[in-house]
């Protein structure tokens, strides 16, 4: 519309100065340009913001809170990275502090690096890796290294947060470093059980984790992202 009117009162001023005209239809060229480079990086700003993400979520035990997780996506290019931060301070039986740090480098949508790290009480728990070679991914454990002859995996623990696992059935461990089962119990509403014996319930608004239910032999917790 509005350009539809500047082509028209420039007509019209064109009839009585032709040659200011001229000059000042060079000079809407040149800014109709600037502006529409200017547009296309907003949008491109605001689709490049659309896919990135940082969550953040509190641990509650018994309705007290015990700790904090957050977690981001972001992209780049054809690079999509998860990453995941948890501490928590509680007491079972006797006071322990345990520490997280998770991360998931996917290439266009197929996984290709990710570790998992966790101390409790200032002790290594876990440290295990995953890296893509060739068709097939090399799993580290305890600095033991294996072959996991499976390809590709699209979809592992921290892409839970971010997406909801819509039919799907099998979500890749980092921390067992196996596939386990999606089970869907209602809508927006998933199960997982681990190997231990331990499960995870996963509750989904608007495509994104609101809640996780952790059902342990020891203890249960639930971890709330915040509003």
């Amino acid at each position: 519309m509005i350009p539809t009117i500047l082509f028209l009162l420039l007509r019209k001023y064109k009839r009585t100065n032709p040659e200011a005209a001229a000059r000042l239809a060079i000079t809407l060229k040149k800014a109709s340009r600037t502006i529409l480079i200017f547009v296309m990086l907003v949008t491109l700003t605001q689709l490049v913001q659309a896919q990135d993400k940082k969550l953040d979520y509190i641990i509650k035990r018994k309705n007290s809170e015990v700790g904090q997780l957050s977690f981001s996506q972001q992209s780049k290019g054809n690079n999509t990275i998860l990453k995941l931060h948890s501490e928590v301070k509680t007491r079972i039986l006797f006071l322990f502090t345990a520490k997280a740090q998770e991360e998931a480098v996917f290439e266009n949508g197929v996984l290709v690096s990710s570790f998992l790290y966790r101390k409790m009480n200032g002790r290594e728990k876990a440290n295990k890796k995953t890296r893509l070679a060739g068709s097939s991914y090399i799993i580290t454990k305890d600095n033991q290294t294996e072959t996991m002859a499976t390809y590709p995996i699209r979809f592992s623990m921290l892409n839970l947060f971010c997406t909801e696992p819509v039919s799907l059935t099998k979500v890749y461990s980092d921390n067992f470093q196996q596939f386990l089962d999606i089970q869907l119990l209602a809508p927006h509403h998933y199960k997982i059980k681990f190997p231990d014996g331990n499960t995870n319930e996963y509750f989904y608004q608007n495509g994104i984790c609101a809640r996780i239910r952790i059902n342990h032999s020891l203890y249960s917790a639930t971890i709330e992202l915040k509003s």
